[in-house]
C-alpha cells in the first residue's frame, strides 16, 4: 500500500508536467532529494521514477508553447565543458564498461541542472524550487535531528538511500543545507512561520552531528565559521554558537566524542591511513595518465589497482572529491572541476552584493550568499568524502544561475534602496559586469 501511494503521488503529476514542464523540475527535485520511494518495500523502491519524470518533462518542453531560455551564465559554460570532458575520459579510461554507470548518473544530474536553470526563470518558480528542496531535505533533517535528541546521540543517523545512502553523504547534504535553512527562516512565506522554521533549522546541524561523520562535521564547522565571518552581528552569532556547541558537546555520548577527537591522531587512525593510501593511488595513476586519468570508477578496476596501489594496502573508495576527480579525469578534469567550484562560489558572492542593495531583490541576494556558504561546505567536507557526483552540489549551482536571471528581471523595474525610501530606475543600476547574462523581463508564471 505504501508503494502504491508513493507511485500515485509521483506519477499523478504526469498530466500537469505535460502542460507545464517546470512542474517536472519540481517533482524531479522532490524525488531526488527526499527519495520517497526508498521508504517503501515493493516495486516502487526500484521503479525508475526519475527516468519517467525526465522523459515527460522533456516531452512537455517540446509540445508546449512555454519558451525555454538557456541562460548565458559562466556556470553553465563550465558545466558543459566538464560534461564533455567526462565523456572523453570515460571512453578513454581503463574500463569504459565499468565507467558508464557513473557517467550516466552524472549526465542525468548535469542535464537536469541545465533544464532546471532554463525552466525556473521567474520569481515564483525560483521560490517553488527552493521550497521543494527545503521541504525534502528538511524532512530528513528534522527526522535525523529528533532521532539524535531521542537517542542521546548514541545511535547513528543514516541516509535512506540514493546519493545520501550512508552517513557521510547524508552529513554532507545536511551541512550544505544549513545556510539554506536559515535563509528560509530569514525570509519565511508568512510571518507566523518564522519561529517554527527557526526551530526546524536548529535540527539541521544536530542531524549532521548525529551522523557521526567526521567529514560532515568538518563541513559544518566550515559553514558555521563562514557564517560568523559574513554576518553583521558577529559577537551575538558567535556567542549563540558557542553556547549551543557547548550544550551539544556535553549532550553527546563519549563514543561520539572519541570518534570526532580521533582526527587529532589521524596518523594513527587506520581509516585515515587507508584514505592516504588511496590518495597516493590517485596521484600515481594521474601521473602515469595525466591527460585523461582512468575513467569513472577506476578505483574498482583490478588492473589499475595492481599498477598504482601502494604496497601493503587494500583498495577502497577514494574518500575525497579532489582525488576522486583527479584519478578519474586526469589533471585537466580536476582543473575544470575546481573551476566549476570557484565559479559557483564567486558568482554567489558577486550576485549577493549586487542584489542585496535593493528591497525588491534583497531576498535573492541573501539566497546567493547562503548558496556561497553551501559551496564552502561542499569544498571543505569533500576533502574526506568522495561525492564528486553529488547531485545537491549541482542543483545548488542551478539555483545560483536562476538567481542571476530572476534578479535581472526584477532589476528591470523601479527599485528601492535598502534602508531608505529612495526610488531609482533600472537604467541607474547598469554599472559593473557581474557573472551571468541579463535576461529580458519575463512574466511571473
Amino acid at each position: 500500500m505504501r508503494g502504491l501511494i508513493v507511485a500515485f503521488l509521483i506519477l499523478g503529476w504526469v498530466p500537469a508536467i505535460l502542460m507545464k514542464p517546470h512542474i517536472g523540475v519540481l517533482v524531479w527535485s522532490w524525488v531526488s532529494h527526499m527519495i520517497p520511494q526508498f521508504y517503501t518495500y515493493n516495486f516502487a523502491r526500484t521503479f525508475p521514477f526519475l527516468v519517467v519524470i525526465f522523459g515527460i518533462t522533456v516531452l512537455g518542453m517540446l509540445v508546449t508553447k512555454d519558451r525555454t531560455r538557456f541562460p548565458a551564465h559562466p556556470i553553465i559554460f563550465v558545466l558543459m565543458v566538464y560534461w564533455l570532458w567526462i565523456i572523453v575520459t570515460t571512453f578513454a579510461g581503463f574500463d569504459p564498461a565499468v565507467s558508464q554507470v557513473k557517467l550516466i548518473h552524472l549526465s542525468k544530474v548535469i542535464v537536469f541542472t541545465i533544464i532546471a536553470a532554463a525552466l525556473m526563470q521567474s520569481p515564483n518558480r525560483l521560490k517553488s524550487f527552493i521550497w521543494v528542496i527545503a521541504l525534502s531535505l528538511g524532512f530528513i533533517a528534522i527526522k535525523g535531528g529528533l532521532f539524535t535528541l531521542l537517542t542521546g546521540g548514541a545511535a547513528r543517523v543514516e541516509g535512506a538511500g540514493g546519493m545520501m545512502g550512508d552517513n557521510n553523504q547524508l552529513a554532507m547534504a545536511m551541512a550544505m543545507f544549513v545556510p539554506l535553512a536559515f535563509h528560509i527562516a530569514k525570509h519565511p512565506p508568512l510571518p507566523i512561520l518564522k519561529w517554527p522554521i527557526i526551530g526546524a533549522s536548529l535540527l539541521v546541524p544536530l542531524a549532521v552531528v548525529g551522523t557521526q561523520s567526521r567529514g560532515g562535521f568538518a563541513a559544518l564547522a566550515a559553514v558555521i565559521f563562514m557564517m560568523i565571518l559574513k554576518t553583521k552581528h558577529k559577537f551575538k552569532t558567535l556567542l549563540a554558537i558557542v553556547v549551543l556547541a557547548g550544550v551539544g558537546f556535553n549532550f553527546m555520548p563519549d563514543t561520539w566524542k572519541n570518534r570526532i577527537s580521533s582526527t587529532e591522531n589521524a596518523t594513527e587512525d587506520s581509516s585515515f591511513v587507508g584514505r592516504v593510501a588511496m590518495w597516493k593511488f590517485s596521484v600515481n595513476l594521474a601521473d602515469d595518465n595525466p591527460l585523461v586519468g582512468g575513467g569513472f570508477n577506476v578505483f574498482y578496476v583490478q588492473r589499475a589497482r595492481e599498477l598504482y596501489m601502494p604496497p601493503g594496502h587494500l583498495a577502497r573508495a577514494p574518500h575525497s572529491i579532489y582525488f576522486e576527480v583527479l584519478a578519474e579525469h586526469g589533471y585537466p578534469g580536476l582543473i575544470i572541476f575546481l573551476t566549476l567550484i570557484f565559479t559557483g562560489f564567486y558568482a554567489g558572492g558577486t550576485q549577493a552584493k549586487k542584489f542585496r542593495k535593493y528591497e525588491e531583490t534583497k531576498w535573492i541576494g541573501d539566497l546567493c550568499a547562503a548558496l556561497q556558504l553551501s559551496i564552502v561546505g561542499y569544498s571543505v567536507g569533500g576533502l574526506t568524502v568522495n561525492i564528486g557526483t553529488f547531485d545537491i552540489f549541482y542543483h545548488f549551482l542551478a539555483i545560483v544561475v536562476m538567481c542571476q536571471v530572476v534578479g535581472d528581471q526584477l532589476m528591470a523595474g523601479q527599485l528601492t534602496l535598502v534602508g531608505t525610501n529612495t526610488k531609482i530606475n533600472a537604467s541607474e543600476t547598469k554599472a559593473k559586469w557581474t557573472p551571468g547574462g541579463s535576461a529580458a523581463p519575463q512574466a511571473d508564471r
